[in-house]
């Protein structure tokens, strides 16, 4: 549970901006601060957890996504759309995390077993890309969702709060509590059977 909160710390809502965005890459005068902001804003926290899953080091997944958008800076006149920046940004990100992993004087058994998973699979980075995505869509959804039910998602989900205490917090009943947990699912279900992830 506690990798979970670390985790849902580091991964926040998606804006939905990358029509935006790739109206403002298409000009090809590379990557303008307004620009640079919108990605910052968009992509900041899922690349943050990306490194999470990693390293599982919340400080160091930070600085590592901060770093990488350093690099997106330093190099904003060679992209050429916004694949091209996600692309990089995980690339970045995936070395930086993995360069981390080998500088640690002392390794814990899962260290070393995601170190010689990176090195060895791409499978197993892809699908760390996969899931940070993933969960970018749905706290996407989350975020759109009416303000009772959300609290409730975001107390059941987030903060692994039970029915009860949920109850006691939000002074309303156990049934109320259980009704907008359903209502939450079932809002999630039919966006995720009707739309894949960007």
């Amino acid at each position: 549970m506690a990798d979970d909160a670390m985790g849902d710390s580091c991964l926040c809502r998606a804006n939905h901006e990358s029509k935006s965005i790739l109206q403002m890459l298409s000009n090809k005068t590379g990557i303008s601060k307004r620009t640079f902001n919108e990605l910052f804003e968009r992509y900041y926290r899922p690349i943050c957890y990306f490194v999470l899953q990693l390293t599982n080091d919340e400080q160091q997944a930070e600085d590592i996504a901060s770093e990488c958008f350093q690099k997106v800076w330093t190099n904003r006149m060679s992209f050429d759309g916004l694949a091209s920046v996600k692309a990089f940004l995980y690339k970045a990100a995936k070395n930086a995390a993995l360069n981390y992993l080998k500088s640690m004087k002392v390794r814990s058994t899962a260290h070393s077993e995601i170190l010689y998973l990176s090195e060895h699979t791409e499978d197993f980075i892809l699908a760390k890309i996969m899931q940070t995505q993933l969960l970018t869509y749905i706290y996407d959804k989350v975020e759109k969702m009416p303000p009772k039910i959300k609290e409730v998602f975001n107390l059941i989900y987030q903060d692994g709060l039970s029915t009860k205490e949920i109850s006691e917090k939000l002074n309303t009943s156990e049934q109320n509590v259980r009704n907008a947990k359903t209502r939450a699912l079932n809002l999630l279900k039919k966006t995720l059977a009707t739309k894949t992830p960007a």
